[in-house]
């Protein structure tokens, strides 16, 4: 892969997961907390809130093109640029974990929380609204690493370019 397109496909990839970052550091420490007054008042409002402000512009579709742009950049560097590959594998492999538990936070907390019944979950709410805040704890320092990896492995290639 000539570098000009490997440096933008990686400007690319480092923009989305950047996006990706920001959106759970929002969720984290924003959003979160919030939640942690489950009172069925305070559950119907945000219930109301995210179908007004939908989160989907953080998750889809930069997020995943973001992730499978350094898959494929991961496979497409030569195994001579050790810390180069080091640091995409690293970035690829952190990246999937962070999607692996927003899809999980997604489907398994945010759709009850959201867009189900909540007198029907009622019970189980104030302990999906503990482990939401606990996965977005990991989340945003599993992205967060993901992000710097990709990071360095940007300022690389920029060095390389001289």
């Amino acid at each position: 892969m000539k570098s000009k397109l490997f440096n933008n496909l990686l400007l690319i990839s480092l923009f989305g997961i950047a996006l990706n970052f920001f959106g759970v550091l929002y969720e984290g420490l924003v959003y979160g907390p919030k939640l942690l007054d489950v009172s069925m008042t305070r559950m119907l409002f945000w219930k109301s809130f995210t179908t007004v402000i939908s989160p989907v512009i953080y998750y889809i579709p930069m997020v995943y093109i973001a992730t499978i742009l350094i898959i494929i950049l991961y496979f497409n560097t030569s195994k001579e640029k050790i810390a180069l590959k080091n640091h995409l594998k690293w970035g690829t492999i952190l990246q999937i974990i962070s999607l692996a538990l927003t899809i999980y936070i997604l489907t398994q907390i945010n759709i009850k929380l959201r867009f189900s019944n909540l007198e029907k979950y009622a019970a189980t709410i104030p302990g999906q609204v503990i482990l939401f805040n606990i996965l977005s704890i990991c989340r945003i320092l599993i992205t967060a690493t993901a992000l710097a990896s990709v990071f360095k492995a940007y300022i690389l290639t920029q060095k390389e370019q001289g």
